[in-house]
């Protein structure tokens, strides 16, 4: 789950929810300054299954230790390999470049996003289970790149395709969790203009109001692309067990939440 304190009570956004939303973001993605990563259908079928393993989590969510709703930075390590296993399995049913971006993304969460949002943590010191996702992932890396053409080429699509995955999560991120509702601005790093771009570009995302963020520089067709997302909003109060929780989840209507990116 994705929860926010906005003055209404708790936002509660399903991860299975975000992923859709991220499906939106990746449908609008690419001009002429940000070309699309090709083939294009792969990444966007990641962005649309990423999450997939919490639909089994999020059927019976639980509350953290102060009675708030439990949201997906607090979890316990072995719940989360298990999700991620979840997700790249459901990943792999589509087809096999997607269960490796899927992959990827997951090994990726545990790597400060392959070094995307900091320097890359030391593979001996992290435990059992985060090592062996990390390996699994890569030699799966290894395999359908093999499979892929050309070895160089096959690289540089899953370094660009994978930073694009990141840009689309944390894109949704910002506008469903803290970004938006904080009024802070984020960076998306090392955005790919072409595939064969290693290095990319600094993407700042900025608050516009509460259901608007702009982009610089700007990596979408159009102008501005509308990108609602399912969520419900509960009281903000601390809640007694899990059961208290499903009540209150199952009590407050499902809505669509209106968010739009614009150009910065």
């Amino acid at each position: 789950m994705i929860t926010t304190r906005i003055p209404e009570g708790i936002r509660v956004v399903m991860q299975t929810d975000h992923q859709s939303q991220c499906g939106l973001l990746a449908e609008a993605w690419g001009n002429a300054q940000f070309a699309r990563p090709e083939p294009w259908g792969p990444v966007t079928s990641a962005a649309e299954w990423h999450d997939e393993g919490w639909r089994q989590w999020e059927a019976s969510p639980d509350i953290s230790a102060d009675g708030e709703p439990r949201d997906f930075v607090h979890m316990q390590t072995s719940e989360h390999m298990a999700i991620h296993r979840r997700s790249i399995h459901a990943a792999r049913t589509r087809d096999e470049v997607t269960g490796m971006l899927v992959g990827l993304h997951c090994a990726g969460l545990v790597q400060r996003r392959m070094g995307l949002d900091g320097e890359m943590p030391d593979i001996n010191v992290l435990p059992d289970p985060v090592r062996g996702l990390i390996s699994d992932e890569a030699a799966v890396q290894q395999r359908v790149e093999s499979q892929m053409g050309d070895a160089k080429e096959a690289r540089e699509w899953t370094w660009a395709a994978y930073r694009v995955l990141q840009a689309l999560d944390l894109l949704s991120l910002y506008l469903t969790w803290t970004g938006l509702a904080g009024d802070e601005p984020w960076t998306l790093r090392r955005v790919p203009r072409s595939v064969d771009d290693a290095e990319g570009v600094a993407v700042v995302i900025s608050a516009v109001d509460d259901r608007t963020c702009a982009l610089d520089p700007w990596p979408f067709t159009g102008d501005s692309v509308d990108a609602p997302v399912l969520g419900r909003v509960i009281p903000g109060r601390a809640y007694a067990n899990a059961d208290d929780l499903r009540t209150a989840l199952l009590g407050a209507p499902l809505m669509p939440v209106p968010f739009r990116v614009v150009r910065a």
